[in-house]
C-alpha cells in the first residue's frame, strides 16, 4: 500500500512563519531573542552586504544545544517553549547572573535565518558535543537537515553560530538601522552584549531614541535616568520597563513592577510596550540595599525606598513630558471630530465638553483618539438629554463587577438590540407574574382578566406557538357563538374576539397558510384556549366540547382536513384519569392542563428568570399594582345611592 506523507506548497513557509522570515527587523530581533533566551552574554553579528559578498552569520556562547535537542527543535514545526522548557532560562555554570524571562513561545524564531539567506550551516555546543547541520528548504518542504558532521565528547566550549549560505539577499534595512533596532531593545541588562560587524552596540547607536537626566536622592547620592523609546509598542513588555543597574551590573529583570504601574502608568499599556528606563544607581550597593543574589532589592531598605520613590516620580515626569506633543494633537483631533455636535450646546455645556477632553486626554492616555471621540459625544448627548446625568447616577450606583458585566453586553449587543430583547423578557416573566396573581382571585373573570393574557402567552405552550403570525380570529368566534343559545354571553360584546360562557371562554388563535402562488388560503395551524372557571374539574366532556369546536369550523369551512389543531383547555383540577390529551386523527390534539402546570411550564422556558430576577424594579412595580387588584375597597361609610 503506498504511504502518505504530508505534501507543503511552496508558499507554506511564508504563510506559516510570516514577517520572521520577510521583514529584516523582526527577524534580527527574533534571532537575537534566541540568544538572550539561551542564557547567552555574547552575540556576535555579521550583517550581510551584497557588494562585499559577506554572508549573514550570528553567534553566541549561551547554552548551546545536544544533537537531540536540535533535531527535536528544528523537526518539530510547532514547537512549544514554554511547555518543553519553561517561561524562565538560567545561566550556565560558570556565569553569573539572575534568571531570564524569555522571549519564545512557538519555536518560529528559527526559520528568521531565511530572511538573511537562502539556507545557512548551524553549529552548536553543549555537554561536551558539538555538530554542524546544514539547513536549506525547497518547494515542497519548508525545512530541510542536513549533517555535515557531528562530535560525541571532547569538546569544551558552549553556544551557537548560524552562518548563511547561497544566495545573499538585498534590502533597505541597514546594519545602522539594525543597529539602532537591537540597542533599542537589548540594552537593558549589562550582562548581555551585542557586537555588530566586530563593533559593540552601545547607547551612542541610539541617540534619537535616547534621553537622559538625573536626580539627586538627599543623604545618599545621583542617580542617572536612561529613557530609551522605541517609538512603537511591541508586542509584550519584555526588555521593557525600569532596569536597575548598581556598578555596572543588573539587579534583578528589566520590567515594569507592581509598584511602577501604581505610581507611574496609570494603565499606560502602550508605553509599557515602548518605554524602557535603565536607572543607574551605584550608592545602593554601599547602602546594603541589594539583596546577596543581586536577584532584586532589600524592601524595607530606607535608601531604596526613597529612591525607588523618587525615580518613580521622575519616570511618571517623563512619560508625561515625552507624549506633550502626542496629547496635543490628540486633543485637536478629538475636538475637531465633536465640534459639530459641541456647537449645538450651549456656552456652558460646551465648556464642560471641553474640560473633559482636557481631563481625559492628560490623564488617561491609554484612551485612543476614537475612544475620546465616542465619550465626548456620550457627554454632548448627555447634556442635550431630557435625563441629563440620570444614567450616570444609575452607573455610580453600580458594584465593579457590573461595569464589567455591562461591558461584555455592550461589546456584544447593541443597546437597541439588547431593549428589544430585555424588552421582551420584561413583558413575558410580567405575563407569568400577572398570570400568578390574578389566578388567586376566587372568580375571576376569564374573559377580561385571563383570556387576553393567554393571548400574549402563547410561547407558553411550546416554540411552536412562538410564531408572531397567531393571531386571535373573530370570524371563528362568531361561528362558536351560534353553537350556544346564549348568543350575548357575558362579555361578548367587549371582546369579540374570545367566546364568552358562563363557566368559560374560548380563544382561537390562527397561522395562515398559503397556495403556490403566495396567497392566503385557510388556515395552517389553529391553537384553541378553553379557560375554565376554577372549581370546575376537567374532563373528557370539557375535551369533547373543543372538538365539537374543530368539528363545528370544519363545516363551516373555516377549516382544512389537513388543519393542524391543538386544543388546550385549562383549570384548577383534572378528574382522575383525565390527564392524557385526546387525539383525533393526525392533527387534532386536545390536552387538559392545570393553569400551575402552564406556569411552571413558562418559568422553565425562561430557564427559571423569574426566580432569580423576582426583585427587579419593574416586577415590584408589578406586584404592587396587582395587590391592589386583589384588595377588595375598604367602604369607611354605607353607599348613599
Amino acid at each position: 500500500m503506498e504511504q502518505s506523507t504530508l505534501l507543503y506548497d511552496e508558499r507554506f513557509l511564508e504563510s506559516y512563519a510570516g514577517s520572521i522570515i520577510t521583514d529584516p527587523a523582526i527577524a534580527i530581533v527574533e534571532l537575537v531573542a534566541n540568544c538572550w533566551d539561551a542564557y547567552a552574554t555574547e552575540v556576535n553579528i555579521t550583517w550581510p552586504d551584497t557588494k562585499e559578498e559577506k554572508q549573514f552569520s550570528i553567534s553566541d556562547n549561551g547554552h548551546g544545544m545536544t544533537r537531540d535537542e536540535f533535531q527535536h527543535i528544528w523537526r518539530t514545526i510547532a514547537y512549544n517553549r514554554l511547555s518543553s522548557a519553561g517561561d524562565t532560562t538560567y545561566p550556565p555554570r560558570e556565569v553569573q547572573g539572575s534568571p531570564r524571562s524569555v522571549f519564545g513561545k512557538n519555536g518560529k524564531g528559527r526559520f528568521a535565518s531565511f530572511c538573511f539567506c537562502s539556507e545557512y550551516q548551524i553549529t552548536s555546543r553543549k555537554d561536551g558535543q558539538e555538530f554542524v547541520y546544514r539547513v536549506y528548504r525547497t518547494p515542497t518542504e519548508p525545512l530541510v537537515l542536513e549533517e555535515v558532521s557531528h562530535k560525541n565528547k571532547g569538546v569544551l566550549s558552549h553556544g551557537t553560530e548560524i552562518v548563511g549560505n547561497g544566495t545573499i539577499p538585498t534590502f533597505a534595512f541597514t546594519a545602522e538601522r539594525a543597529r539602532e533596532l537591537i540597542g533599542s531593545r537589548f540594552l537593558a541588562n549589562p550582562g548581555f552584549r551585542v557586537n555588530l560587524n566586530g563593533s559593540i552596540i552601545t547607547f551612542n547607536d541610539i541617540p534619537d531614541l535616547l534621553s537622559k537626566s538625573e536626580i539627586d536622592i538627599p543623604n545618599y547620592g545621583i542617580v542617572k535616568i536612561l529613557h530609551i523609546d522605541t517609538k512603537k509598542a511591541d508586542r509584550t513588555t519584555k526588555q521593557h520597563g525600569l532596569s536597575w543597574w548598581v556598578q555596572g551590573r543588573a539587579v534583578g529583570q528589566c520590567k515594569w513592577s507592581s509598584s511602577d504601574y501604581d505610581r507611574i502608568l496609570d494603565g499606560r499599556t502602550s508605553e509599557a510596550k515602548r518605554f524602557t528606563f535603565i536607572i543607574q544607581a551605584d550608592f545602593l550597593n554601599e547602602k546594603d540595599a541589594v539583596q546577596s543574589d543581586w536577584s532584586g532589592f532589600k524592601e524595607e531598605n530606607e535608601a531604596w525606598m526613597k529612591t525607588r520613590e523618587a525615580v518613580q516620580d521622575r519616570v511618571r515626569q517623563i512619560i508625561f513630558e515625552a507624549d506633550k506633543v502626542e496629547r496635543d494633537n490628540r486633543r485637536s483631533a478629538v475636538i475637531e471630530k465633536v465640534g459639530s455636535t459641541m456647537n449645538t450646546l450651549s456656552p456652558f455645556s460646551k465648556d464642560r465638553v471641553r474640560s473633559f477632553i482636557d481631563e481625559v486626554v492628560n490623564t488617561c492616555p491609554n484612551f485612543g483618539e476614537n475612544e475620546i471621540v465616542q465619550l465626548s459625544i456620550i457627554l454632548a448627548k448627555l447634556e442635550q438629554s431630557k435625563s441629563r446625568y440620570g444614567l450616570l447616577d444609575l452607573l455610580h450606583k453600580c458594584g465593579p463587577n457590573d461595569y464589567d458585566t455591562l461591558h461584555d453586553i455592550l461589546q456584544e449587543w447593541t443597546i437597541g438590540m439588547a431593549k428589544i430583547v430585555l424588552d421582551e423578557i420584561q413583558n413575558r416573566l410580567k405575563l407569568i407574574g400577572e398570570l400568578r396573581m390574578k389566578l388567586k382571585k376566587i372568580g375571576v373573570n376569564e374573559v377580561h382578566e385571563l383570556q387576553p393574557l393567554f393571548e400574549r402567552g402563547l410561547w407558553m405552550f411550546g416554540a411552536q406557538f412562538e410564531s408572531i403570525e397567531f393571531t386571535s380570529n373573530k370570524g371563528m368566534t362568531t361561528v362558536i357563538n351560534t353553537i350556544f343559545k346564549d348568543e350575548s354571553g357575558q362579555g361578548s360584546r367587549n371582546r369579540p374576539d374570545f367566546v364568552a360562557l358562563t363557566d368559560a371562554s374560548v380563544g382561537f388563535y390562527a397561522r395562515a397558510s398559503y397556495d403556490e402562488y403566495h396567497d392566503e388560503d385557510g388556515v395552517e395551524h389553529l391553537v384553541i384556549i378553553d379557560l375554565k372557571t376554577t372549581g370546575l374539574a376537567l374532563g373528557s366532556k370539557e375535551k369533547e366540547q373543543v372538538w365539537r369546536y374543530v368539528k363545528e369550523l370544519r363545516k363551516r369551512g373555516y377549516l382544512k382536513d389537513r388543519t393542524r389543531v391543538d386544543g388546550f383547555v385549562l383549570g384548577d383540577k383534572i378528574e382522575p384519569g383525565e390527564n392524557a390529551p385526546t387525539t383525533h386523527g393526525d392533527v387534532v390534539k386536545i390536552s387538559p392542563m392545570l393553569y400551575e402546570t402552564i406556569l411552571i411550564r413558562a418559568e422553565k422556558r425562561l430557564l427559571n428568570l423569574h426566580s432569580k430576577v423576582k426583585d427587579a424594579p419593574f416586577l415590584t412595580n408589578q406586584k404592587n399594582s396587582l395587590r391592589d387588584f386583589l384588595e377588595p375597597i375598604i367602604i369607611s361609610q354605607n353607599s348613599l345611592i
